[in-house]
């Protein structure tokens, strides 16, 4: 049996708690990631413009608010902004499974989801970032992140397979209840949780001021730059993948729920397998050519989809798989 050392972060009452907050937060992340899509194609039929416009209200909030977000959050505390972030998506999911029940839902109604959804990532979800700073010693933040990578990793093997059983026992609205439940669990971890609370904005000096500061610091980067712009490329190919695959995986390859979270699956277990391999790579040929190969992996990965023949032969050798 597998014991902890004496010394294990986890051992610290406060870290521990926000571990689990962590663990929850990333399985309901993986029924989202499957259940709102679900919802639009299968149940509402949606079309491929439409499926885009679901994506895209989810990344607006990201494009209007990233750097407002990140002054707002220099000059309040972090932790009720994280509290807040996840009882409010525990509110907007749990909102799909109301409005289905009563005959309310539509595109419109997932459309303001969606955008509930990107909102609270920009803020709540940069608060977390900080809260583990708040609560781990800075020469444990690397071990607190690695632990936090690995609760997330674990997430995304175990939670499409959850997501696709519990979307074909129940279908993708309710399925987002199991969300709900998460993330407002998640949420009461939380409480009453101890933090040492830094506030480094100066509201002496304007919000604007800030912004407008924190603008030129990156504009005067070159590195910082070119990184922003290759993310920014990757996320917007990233994010048309997302449209189109649940479309091709239910229209054409004919994939049920169940299918379609035994293939999502994969996704996990290629990130559990680029953490535990990324950094040898890195340390052996450079961050740089690192972040090239792994553009050129993903890209393999989207032309592999485009070959796939129509059925589930499209999917794996067993048309059970």
């Amino acid at each position: 049996m597998y014991r902890l050392r004496p010394d294990d972060l986890l051992r610290d009452p406060s870290y521990r708690r926000l571990w689990l907050s962590v663990l929850c937060g990333s399985l309901g992340g993986q029924i989202t990631l499957l259940a709102l899509p679900l919802s639009a194609a299968v149940l509402l039929q949606a079309t491929p413009t439409q499926m885009g416009w679901l994506t895209a209200l989810e990344l607006l909030p990201f494009v209007l608010f990233s750097l407002p977000s990140g002054v707002w959050l220099d000059r309040v505390r972090k932790l009720p902004v994280y509290v807040a972030g996840e009882l409010l998506l525990a509110l907007a999911v749990g909102s799909v499974p109301l409005a289905w029940l009563m005959g309310w839902l539509s595109m419109s109604w997932l459309y303001g989801v969606a955008f509930v959804v990107g909102l609270v990532n920009v803020s709540a979800g940069t608060a977390a970032q900080i809260v583990l700073t708040q609560v781990v010693p800075r020469e444990r933040l690397v071990e607190a992140h690695a632990k936090n990578a690995l609760a997330s990793s674990g997430a995304e093997v175990v939670g499409p397979g959850l997501a696709g059983l519990l979307i074909r026992a129940v279908g993708a609205p309710l399925a987002l209840l199991a969300d709900a439940l998460l993330l407002t669990f998640s949420a009461g971890v939380l409480k009453g949780l101890r933090v040492t609370e830094h506030r480094d904005g100066d509201a002496r000096r304007g919000f604007l001021h800030e912004l407008l500061e924190g603008l030129r610091f990156v504009r005067s980067q070159p590195l910082l730059v070119s990184l922003a712009a290759c993310v920014a490329t990757w996320q917007m190919c990233y994010h048309s993948a997302l449209v189109v695959q649940i479309l091709h995986a239910t229209r054409t390859l004919g994939l049920d729920e169940r299918q379609v979270g035994l293939c999502y699956i994969a996704l996990g277990v290629g990130t559990v397998g680029a953490s535990l391999r990324g950094d040898r790579l890195s340390r052996r040929i450079g961050p740089g050519p690192s972040l090239v190969v792994g553009f050129a992996i993903t890209s393999v990965g989207w032309g592999a989809v485009a070959l796939a023949p129509a059925g589930a032969w499209g999917v794996g050798p067993s048309p059970g798989c």
